[in-house]
C-alpha cells in the first residue's frame, strides 16, 4: 500500500477537527432534540408564554446556550484517527462511543463543502460501509487531504483484495474495477451540466399539473361574454352590436386580462425561483465513473458530494414531466438499499446516457430491460383498470355530492337531476383520468428484474432486480376476480410497486419465480 508519509503521520494520531465543526455539532443537537421540543410544546410552551412572558424570555436564550455548550462539549470529545487500514472515532459525553471501521467495509466516501468550507479549505467526509443502510461515521469539518487519503486507502485495500481473488478464482469481470483511482481523483467524467441545463432544470416547477389547475380555476370568471363578443368578431355567431354588449363586459375584459397578468407573474416568479434553485443545487453538476462506483459532485455554495456502488444500488427511477418532454429530458434517480442513505440524482439527461447508466448499474443483469418510459416492449396492463380506476375515482365526489344536496331538496325531481348530472360529470372526468393512466401503465421483465412504469401527466419507470426484492405479494379484488386479473405487489426497502391488472396466472408465475430469484441468489446486497 502506498501512501503519503506527511499524510500518513498527520492523521494516524489521534486528532481533533476544525473548531469550525461546532457549528456542525449545532446542526446535530437541534435535530436530536427536536423531538423533545415539541413534547415540551405540547405540555407547557404555550402556557409559559401566554401566563410567564417573563419567564419565557429567559427560557429561550438559556436554551440557546445550552445548545451551543452541548455542541461545544461534543466538539471536545470528538477525536479520530486513520490508519492503514481502519477509521477510528472515539465521541460522547456521558455515553462513550467507540466506533472501529475496516477500510475493507467502506463502500463510499461521501463528501460535502459548505460555502464557510470551501473558504477554509474543509470538507465533511460521511462513510458508507457495507451491512449498514445508512451512513454510519461522519468527520465534520476536516481538511481534503483526509477525504482523498481515505478513497486512496480503500483503494488500496479493494485492490489487494481483487489480487487475492484473481489467484483464488481467476478473473471475475468487473470485480478488479471496483477501485478507486491511486491519485485519489474521483475517475472517469461520464457527463456535465452546463449553465443552460440549470434553466432547463428549473422550468420543471412550471409544469406541474396541479399548480397549472389551480391557475386555470384562478381565471375562471364567467368569460361567456367576452367569448360571445370574440366570435362574433370573427364570424363564428351572429355579431353582437354595442347596444347588446352588456353593461359589465369592460369590467369582466378588464378582470380577465387583470388575471392572466396574475397567471404570468406567478408563473414568471416560480419559473425565476426554479432557475435560482437548479443554480444553488446542480451548478458544475458532474458525473464521475469509477469502475462499479458512482459519484456525482455539484452546488454553487454548498458543494455536495454523493458516491453509490452498484452493488448497492436498490432501483433506479426515470422520471419525466411535461417540460422535459418538450425538451426530451429525463431525470434519474439511483436509490441505496436503505432509504435513510442518500440518493444518487442525475436532475437531466438525455435517453442515450440513461439507457448506458442502466447497463452500468445492473452490469451483466437485467440486459433485456429499460429505463425509458416510451419503449414499446413495454406491456400494457388490462383495459379492465380503466372502469376499475373510473369508479374509484368518480364514486366518492358523485355519492358525496348526492349526499350534500339531499337535505335540501329531499327525494324530488330535482335532487335526482342533480345527483345524475354530477355523476355523469365525474364519470367522464374520472374516465379520461382512468384512460391516461391506463395508458402510462405498464411492465416489463426478464430473468433478472423488472420495469415497472406509471404516471399520469408525468411519466416515471422504476428498473430493478428480483433479488432485491424483500416480499411479493399477489392480491385480487371482487371486480379482479371475476375477470381472473390479479395485482403483483413487489416490496423493496422502503419502496413497494405494483403491477395492477395482469392475469392472475401471470401474477402467480412472477411470484413463485421472484421468490425463487431471491431464495437461490447469495448476493441480496
Amino acid at each position: 500500500m502506498t501512501t503519503d508519509p506527511a499524510n500518513a503521520s498527520e492523521f494516524s494520531r489521534w486528532r481533533r477537527t476544525s473548531p469550525f465543526a461546532i457549528v456542525f455539532f449545532v446542526r446535530v443537537t437541534i435535530r436530536q432534540i427536536d423531538l423533545y421540543a415539541q413534547l415540551l410544546v405540547s405540555l407547557g410552551l404555550a402556557f409559559l408564554i401566554v401566563r410567564a412572558r417573563e419567564l419565557a424570555g429567559d427560557l429561550i436564550p438559556a436554551a440557546i446556550l445550552m445548545i451551543i455548550f452541548v455542541a461545544v462539549l461534543r466538539y471536545w470529545f470528538f477525536r479520530f484517527r486513520v490508519t492503514e487500514d481502519r477509521i477510528l472515532i472515539r465521541q460522547g459525553i456521558l455515553k462513550k462511543t467507540a466506533l472501529d471501521l475496516p477500510m475493507d467495509r467502506i463502500q463510499a466516501v461521501n463528501i460535502r463543502r459548505s460555502l464557510t468550507d470551501r473558504l477554509l479549505g474543509l470538507v465533511t467526509v460521511s462513510v458508507d460501509t457495507a451491512g449498514s443502510g445508512a451512513v454510519e461515521a461522519v468527520i465534520p469539518s476536516v481538511k481534503s487531504a483526509l477525504a482523498d487519503r481515505i478513497r486512496a486507502q480503500v483503494s488500496a485495500v479493494r485492490r489487494e483484495g481483487c489480487a487475492r481473488e484473481v489467484e483464488a478464482d481467476g478473473p471475475v469481470e468487473g470485480l478488479a474495477s471496483q477501485v478507486t483511482m491511486e491519485d485519489g481523483s474521483p475517475g472517469e467524467v461520464m457527463m456535465t451540466l452546463p449553465p443552460g441545463d440549470m434553466v432547463r432544470i428549473g422550468l420543471r416547477g412550471v409544469g406541474d399539473y396541479r399548480l397549472l389547475v389551480l391557475l386555470l380555476a384562478f381565471l375562471q370568471r364567467d368569460p361567456r361574454d367576452l367569448l360571445r363578443y370574440t366570435a362574433g368578431q370573427l364570424g363564428i355567431l351572429e355579431p353582437i352590436g354595442r347596444d347588446q354588449v352588456p353593461r359589465d363586459f369592460v369590467s369582466s375584459l378588464a378582470d380577465l386580462i387583470f388575471r392572466f397578468g396574475v397567471v404570468g407573474a406567478l408563473l414568471t416568479l416560480i419559473a425565476a425561483l426554479g432557475i435560482y434553485g437548479a443554480f444553488k443545487t446542480y451548478f458544475g453538476f458532474k458525473l464521475y465513473r469509477d469502475g462499479a462506483t458512482y459519484r456525482t459532485r455539484a452546488g454553487l455554495f454548498t458543494q455536495r458530494e454523493v458516491v453509490v456502488q452498484s452493488v448497492k444500488v436498490q432501483q433506479a427511477t426515470l422520471s419525466q414531466n411535461i417540460v422535459d418532454r418538450c425538451f426530451r429530458r429525463f431525470r434519474l434517480t439511483v436509490q441505496p438499499v436503505s432509504d435513510e442513505a442518500e440518493v444518487l440524482e442525475i436532475p437531466l439527461l438525455g435517453a442515450r446516457m440513461a439507457e448506458t447508466l442502466r447497463a452500468r448499474l445492473f452490469g451483466r443483469e437485467g440486459r433485456g430491460l429499460t429505463l425509458l418510459p416510451q419503449s414499446r416492449a413495454i406491456v400494457r396492463v388490462s383495459a379492465h383498470y380503466i372502469g376499475a380506476l373510473t369508479l374509484k375515482i368518480a364514486a366518492a365526489p358523485a355519492l358525496g355530492v348526492s349526499a350534500v344536496v339531499f337535505p335540501f331538496t329531499g327525494p324530488s325531481a330535482t335532487w335526482a337531476e342533480i345527483s345524475l348530472i354530477w355523476a355523469l360529470i365525474c364519470a367522464l372526468v374520472g374516465g379520461l383520468i382512468a384512460l391516461q393512466r391506463w395508458r402510462q401503465r405498464g411492465y416489463l421483465h426478464d430473468d433478472d428484474g423488472i420495469a415497472v412504469r406509471s404516471g399520469f401527466v408525468a411519466r416515471s419507470v422504476d428498473v430493478f432486480l428480483f433479488r432485491k426484492v424483500q416480499s411479493v405479494t399477489v392480491k385480487q379484488s371482487p371486480m379482479q376476480r371475476a375477470m381472473g386479473l390479479a395485482t403483483l405487489e413487489m416490496e423493496l426497502s422502503g419502496e413497494i410497486a405494483e403491477v395492477p391488472y395482469i392475469k392472475h396466472g401471470v401474477a402467480c408465475r412472477l411470484r413463485d419465480y421472484i421468490l425463487y430469484k431471491v431464495e437461490s441468489n447469495p448476493r441480496w446486497h
